[in-house]
Formats: C-alpha cells, structure tokens, sequence
C-alpha cells in the first residue's frame, strides 16, 4: 500500500508539472511578414484577375520592392460593381494577423495607390471564398493616401488561410496600383474545422467571428472563437478592447437535454493526440462554473466513435472565480476526429480556447465500419500515470483492498501537496517582513481589473484626499556610491543670449555624417575612475529630538560657511558604543529607510536606498518674492519666486527659483519631508534641478529648486513650431535633428545617472524638462502642479494621479516603479521630443482605453496600439524607441546603453551660438 501512495504522489506531481510546460496558439507571436518582401512567396504564387501591361503584372505586387513597373496594376479602373484582385497562394494553412498596402512609387514616377479594398481568403474545407469582416462588422479596409508610405492593419478576428485575395474598393472610378504584405504564422494546431451549437441565446457569447455554416442549429465546417488564441478575461462581461467581444463562447444548461455540450473537431490527417487543454471560466457568482466532467472520443472516419471512452472528472471550485486552464492527458490515442462532451456543473458553461498537443503521423488505420453499441469507458485521474491504465471500465471488477489503498495514495498526495504550498507561503510571508519596497504596493501576482477599471477616473488632478499613505520600508545595506558628475565637453555648449531675445536663439550646425546604423544598446561607455566612498548616512532609527527651528530673521549678514544648517538634531547620531552592538544583530535590522516620498523623483522598487542625505542650505524668508502661483497637486503648491542677495549664499544662482511648498495634509511629519528634501538635494548632476536651499521659516519647510529660463522643453517646443510653422528640423531653423538628439541625450544623461543611485522618476516626461540657456536641459519634477498639464494625469483604483500614457504597463496595472519603467518613459519622451511636442501619445485613445492597452499587454505580451514613428525619425532612434517598449523590464536596454549610443550616434554635431 505504501508503494501504491508513493506512485500515486509522484504522479500527482509530474501532473502538475506537466500541465504547466503545456503550450498552446500564442496570437501575440504571430506578427511575422510572410513572404512578400523577403521573396519567400515565389513569384508563382502570387497572381491576379488581370493586369495592364505585364511590367506591372502580380509578381511586382511586393511591399517596399522596386520591380518592373513598381506595383500590380489592374487592366480595369476601380468603380463600383468591377471585380479586380491579386491573389497569394500560401500553399498551406496560415494565421494571418495583419495587412500592409503601399502605392506605386516606381522611383518617383508612380501615382497610384488604393484609398479602400477588401479582403476574401480561403482554406482546405470551405466550399466557397468567404469575405472577411472586422469585429465591428465593416468589410471595407481603408488604404493609402500616397505613393510611398505603409499603411498597416491588424485583423481582427484573424483569418485561417491558405489563400489571400485583397480587391481593391472605390465608389468613383480611379486608376489604382499597389503593393502589399501578409503579417502572420504558419498554423501548426491541425483544426481544419469545428462544429458545436448555436450560442445565440447570450448575445455576447455568441461565436461571432465562426466562418461556417449553420444548419438546424449546429455551427459546422468552420473556425472560429474557441482557435483564435484570444483568451478571455476573468469576468466575461469585460471586452478585450476595440469592441472584439470578450473571447467567450458560452451555453446554456437548459438548451441541451443530454445535460452535456457536444463539440467535434476535424483535424488536417491522422494524429497521435497526447493532451487537450480547455481554457474555461469560473465566474460562479454569475452561474458559470468549469464542467464537472469530460468525455472524449476518437474516430478516424468521422462516421462512428468507438474504442474506449476517455471520461475526466473536475472538482468544483467554489473558492477562486479566476478562469482557468484544464488540461487532460488524452495517453496518446490516435484519430483524425475528436468529439468532446462537456457536462454542465451550474447554468452556464464558457469556454475560450481549445487547444490540442498532438503529432501527425502517417500510419495507415483502417476507418470504422460500424457502431460498437459496448462503451468502454477509461477514467483518468491524471495526466501521466502508467498504472492508471490498468483501470478497464467502469463495470471493470476491483476488490474493495486496492480502492482503500488507491484513496489513500491521493489522500497523502493532496497533504504532501498542500504542506509545500504552506512552506512556500510561509517563505513568502517571512521574506516580505524583512524586505519592503519604496513605492505604495508590493508586485501582485494577479490583477482585479474589474475593480482596477470601475475604480477609473479621469484627468482629476485636484482630488487630493483619495491619496494613499505611503509606508516607508526597509532596504538591504549598500555601500554608498560617489558622486561623479558629468560634463559635455563633445558638444561644446555655450550660453546663448537671454531667451527673452528672439534674434539670439543658441542654434545648432550639423556636419557632414554617415548614415545611422541599428542601434547597438549594448556598447558600453568608458568607466570612470573610481572615487573614494562618501561618508555613511547617519542612522535614522534613532530616537529623534524635538523639533526646534531657529529663526534666522535676525540674522542677514551670515557667511556662506555659516548659512549652512546643522540638521543633526533631527537625526542624531549613535553613540560608538551602541554602533558596536549592531555587529551581533541581524543585518536586517540595520537597514536604512528610505524617506517618505511626497513627489515623483524616488528610489527604484527592489533595490538597496543607497542616497546620500545632504545637509541643507537655510534661505532666509526675505530673500525670496513671490512672482506667481503656477498652480498645486495632491502633493503640494508650486511658485516662482524671484531672489534678492543670495550669491554670497549661492554661487551662480539663477534670479528666477521654484518654491515648492508641501501640503501639509500630505507631510504631517516634519522629519520624514526634511529627509526627502535632503534626499533630492544629495542628486548632483549637470541636467538635474538642484534643491538650492530650504526655508524653515515656513511650516512645512519649503523647498527652493533651480529654474530654467526658457521653460518647460514641452512649451518651448511648441513655441517654436507656432514661430516657424513647421515641426520639420531643418539646420537653417533654430531647432535642428541634431538639437533634439542633444537634448536627448542630456536626458539620457540624467537618468543614467539616477539610475547609477538606484532612483527612478516617475513622471518623466518633456513638460518636466527646463530649458536653460545654450539649450542645457534639466529634469525636474513640477509638471503635475501645473493646470495646462492637468489632463495628463489620472487616478486609478483610488492612488494618486499617474500620468498613465508614458508609463509602462506594470507601473499603470502594478503600480510598480523602477529604472526599467522610467526607460519606457523616456522613449515616450523621446517620441514627444521628435514630434516636437505637438502630439500627445496615444492622442486616440481615451484613458479608459490606455489602460485597456496596457491590460492587453499584461496579458498578451504585447501593445494592442503602439506610438507610431515620427516623421523626420531615423530607423535607428525608433529600434531605440521599441526596444525601451519590451514587456519585461529585463529586456529593455539600461540608461547607460542608451546614452552611450545617442552620445555616438550625435556627436558630429556641435551647438553654437
């Protein structure tokens, strides 16, 4: 009995371990060009209705390719009722996802293009060509509006075919040529078609991208939901973005007197079928559970089912409403038909995948010849047990020994099972006691998106009491990093006149260079020389003296040296003593907090705080006044203010200064908001905003930041676009291609410097870049304070306004923030930048629909709707762009990459004034 439990245990698990190397139809890897451009498609399968003259015959038809006459050209003007097609005979079954078009270029002498066409394909087992149609029902496809670009579409349902025609479309008569390319994969699943009932009882259950037939209401001889590698999300209620429905297919327990779903799938030959996965839903509080059971029979003519009966029975779950995948080992049987039944556990059942693992063979098996009335029935209780196959059928004899022996084994299995799942979260819990993370939530595993999306609102800047608290938490020790700031003596910047002179703009020359290559994000700049270690950050963690702010109107003649305050009674240091006893004391315990974090410049999730904690210059009360409010956010209020007599205090301090005056709601604790201002002005770098000083004559303190003369770089480039008319960079303008790619690569220098200190920026965007004389930029974090910008940002589930189209989507649906978020950002800004700030990301899309982007990217590894090349951007700058656009952080290139190859790429260029 032992030996049985034991088997029974390794079972279980090589059972759980093999469910999850399971694979299935990925839509969001079949993107791939199939074969028009590269000339994988031969010139032999591609033909067409007619053509005008032979040098624009079907074979000069291909997307970016110069050949012959430059296009496919048909013998007959386009017109409505006139019939013209080019046709790709891809010669087996393929998923094709997308459709580019380009016009006749024909190097400049080509005029031609299609604005409008539609789509007809074809596969082994339809009787006729089927007209595709898009998930909003439309059949027209819109085209070009010139010669040379590529207008893409992504199709959606996607097309099963073997065969492609594309027809162009116009109302008027018009001459029309094009160009084209197939976007897809090669189908390897098998299904050549699939029947089950009509689902027209729910509406929005109905599989409405099937292209079968219905008859006496069966859908059959077609493809559709249940193959589409679309997955459908926890509550079925949701759409999965562009009004595509939401992926499920569902029936109703009461349309079926059986009480079971019937689905057979026909496959391309005979295959040895070694799993089937069922993606399922498990929406109880709406009716809708998994199947309580499964049976699955084979067949190889398609006629009869006989052999034995392969039953699977699933537990209930009335605990998890997550929709699930269910797998069943269907031990290697061999057919070319499957009919799967489905018995329903509550009112409805849904299904949004179905997937088999399985190989084509090429035995020859003869087809049954008749119905054999004696079901065998095998039962399988898991997926990979070699003993489980000694069970006959169900009316099959066995003593009452082996079943107590059989229940046992499970039993001890379900334990063992359920004591590792107690140890794992045991782990889990003690190792979130002793690490935390700097930003509000800890990274889930799954997303509520119902409460994510019904807690939603839109560009509401001013709420500021929905703010959630921040909880500072403990970081690993670190030694401190030195401070090594960088100059830019390639550019040889220079300071220009006063920005408000318009004749004495600082312009930009642009020398002779070669062409720029794809980019290699993986050269690395020199190293710098080492610098000694900075002194440690005292211990926070000691008892705190009470606050006792000095006044220093008394005082106005003091000397730099002596204007220098001595913040130690806050954070007085430990005795030597004490210092000893932390040897013997864990390492956690020893831990430097990170600060209370009101702003957007914080330390990156899951790494040390390893900041230097500066002492702060006082600035008298008197030495600042007023100019004007430039508006307020949850965290505080933001001024310009104009200084008086602080050069003695600080050298080279600029007239014009930013005060920012916390909110007092927000900031209760005056140590944690002084800690935070000294942890911003502990950043020194050329292209960061100093924290020039702090006034404590004011509760809470005030922060004084450096300011830019010329404004935000978002404005500034506006500016010039109003001045000149154009967002073309030309070098007889005063912003240049090679101006833009300096300014960006000062903020690229910037970040990897904040990255080199384990800090992030959390709203990183061309509003929150000053522009200083002779084009030097600096980042800063002001922007959301200010009301022009307001409708940048919006609050999700109750956090505090985010400015959700220039974050990735971890930071949006996780609210997880770190140096590989903030190069998502940065390629936004970078995208800003060369649209001159003109257009807004995703300027399409509503809020709702960002989020839903960024959803579908959680789930499917990709954007549904990715920012679109610039203009005037080179090839290489955009492979930058994209590569900053990766869904694993991981795979997206570091700040030290990045500027390093814009610093290589731009440094022909030399700003003069």
């Amino acid at each position: 009995m032992r030996i049985v439990g034991l088997h029974l245990i390794i079972t279980v698990l090589s059972w759980s371990l093999w469910t999850d190397s399971a694979t299935c139809f990925d839509i969001a890897q079949c993107n791939e060009p199939l074969g028009m451009e590269s000339g994988i498609i031969p010139d032999e399968a591609i033909t067409a209705s007619s053509s005008y003259v032979s040098n624009v015959g079907p074979k000069s038809g291909r997307l970016r390719v110069e050949k012959a006459g430059g296009g496919w050209c048909p013998k007959l003007q386009i017109e409505k009722g006139v019939r013209e097609f080019i046709e790709i005979n891809l010669g087996v079954v393929h998923v094709v996802t997308g459709v580019q078009t380009q016009g006749r270029y024909d190097r400049g002498r080509g005029q031609e293009y299609v604005e409008e066409y539609l789509l007809e394909y074809w596969r082994p087992g339809l009787l006729e060509w089927r007209e595709y149609k898009r998930w909003d029902g439309k059949r027209i496809l819109r085209g070009n509006s010139d010669t040379a670009s590529i207008e893409s579409h992504r199709l959606r349902p996607t097309i099963f075919a073997s065969k492609i025609r594309l027809l162009p479309y116009s109302i008027h008569r018009r001459t029309v040529c094009l160009r084209m390319e197939l976007l897809g994969c090669l189908y390897t699943g098998g299904v050549v078609s699939y029947s089950s009932p009509v689902s027209d009882t729910i509406k929005e259950l109905y599989d409405s991208s099937y292209d079968g037939y219905r008859s006496q209401g069966v859908l059959h001889n077609g493809l559709g939901r249940l193959v589409d590698g679309e997955f459908g999300l926890d509550n079925f209620h949701f759409d999965l973005g562009f009004d595509r429905g939401n992926a499920w297919v569902g029936w109703r327990n009461d349309s079926f007197e059986a009480g079971f779903l019937e689905l057979v799938f026909e496959f391309d030959q005979l295959r040895n079928f070694s799993s089937l996965h069922l993606f399922t839903s498990n929406y109880f509080s709406k009716n809708v559970q998994v199947f309580v059971k499964a049976k699955i029979l084979f067949s190889v003519g398609g006629r009869f089912f006989n052999g034995p009966t392969l039953s699977y029975t699933y537990p209930q779950d009335k605990v998890l409403e997550s929709a699930r995948n269910v797998s069943i080992n269907l031990h290697h049987r061999i057919g070319r038909f499957i009919k799967v039944h489905l018995y329903f556990a509550d009112q409805l059942l849904m299904l949004s995948e179905v997937t088999f693992n399985s190989v084509a063979i090429s035995s020859n098996v003869t087809e049954e010849e008749a119905l054999d009335l004696q079901e065998n029935e095998v039962i399988i209780t898991s997926n990979d047990d070699k003993m489980l196959q000694t069970f006959e059928t169900i009316a099959a004899t066995k003593n009452d020994d082996a079943y107590v022996e059989i229940i046992i084994g499970v039993l001890t299995a379900i334990m063992l099972l359920l004591l590792i799942v107690f140890l794992i979260v045991l782990i889990i819990n003690k190792r979130h006691k002793l690490q935390g993370s700097p930003t509000l939530f800890r990274n889930p595993l799954k997303i509520n998106m119902k409460d994510l999306l019904m807690n939603f609102s839109s560009g509401n800047a001013q709420n500021a009491n929905q703010s959630v608290p921040i909880t500072p938490v403990s970081h690993p020790d670190s030694c401190l990093e030195p401070i090594t700031p960088m100059t830019y003596e390639e550019y040889r910047s220079s300071l220009a006149g006063n920005y408000y002179t318009p004749s004495t703009y600082t312009t930009l020359r642009c020398s002779e260079t070669a062409p720029i290559e794809s980019p290699d994000f993986n050269e690395e700049a020199p190293t710098p020389p080492e610098v000694p270690p900075l002194p440690d950050t005292p211990d926070i963690q000691a008892p705190i003296a009470p606050l006792n702010y000095r006044s220093l109107q008394s005082t106005p003649s003091l000397s730099p040296k002596s204007m220098v305050m001595n913040l130690s009674n806050y954070f007085p240091r430990e005795s030597g003593e004490r210092g000893k006893k932390f040897y013997t004391a864990p390492r956690e315990k020893h831990r430097i907090l990170p600060p209370m974090m009101c702003w957007n410049i914080v330390p990156s999730m899951g790494q040390p705080y390893s900041c230097r904690e500066v002492e702060l210059v006082p600035i008298l009360r008197y030495s600042l006044r007023k100019v004007e409010k430039l508006g307020s956010c949850p965290a505080g209020e933001l001024s310009l203010y104009e200084t008086e007599n602080l050069e003695d205090i600080i050298p080279s301090v600029c007239r014009l200064v930013i005060v920012r005056a916390p909110n007092p709601d927000k900031c209760k604790d005056a140590v944690e908001s002084l800690r935070e201002i000294r942890f911003l002005a502990g950043l020194n770098d050329p292209n960061i905003c100093r924290i020039l000083g702090v006034c404590t004559a004011e509760q809470p303190p005030w922060t004084v930041i450096e300011y830019g003369e010329m404004g935000d770089l978002a404005q500034y480039l506006q500016f010039l676009v109003n001045r000149n008319g154009s967002i073309r960079p030309a070098e007889d303008q005063p912003m240049s291609s090679g101006s833009l790619m300096y300014i960006a690569t000062q903020i690229a220098s910037a970040m990897k410097y904040l990255e080199s200190k384990h800090v992030t920026h959390k709203d990183l965007a061309a509003r929150n870049c000053l522009v200083g004389r002779g084009y030097v930029i600096k980042i800063t974090d002001i922007a959301m304070s200010k009301p022009q910008y307001r409708k940048e940002y919006a609050e999700i589930g109750g956090r505090p306004p985010a400015p959700i189209r220039w974050l990735p989507w971890e930071s949006i649906l996780l609210d997880r923030y770190s140096c590989s978020s903030a190069v998502w950002a940065f390629a936004v800004t970078l995208w800003e930048i060369l649209n001159f700030c003109c257009d807004r990301p995703f300027a399409n899309l509503s809020n709702e629909k960002v989020i839903q982007n960024a959803e579908h990217m959680y789930y499917g590894g990709e954007l549904q709707v990715m920012l679109n090349k610039p203009q005037h951007c080179p090839s290489g700058i955009y492979e930058l762009m994209c590569s900053c656009w990766c869904r694993d952080d991981t795979d997206r290139p570091t700040f030290k990459a990045i500027h390093s190859f814009l610093k290589r790429i731009n440094k022909e260029y030399v700003p003069i004034e």
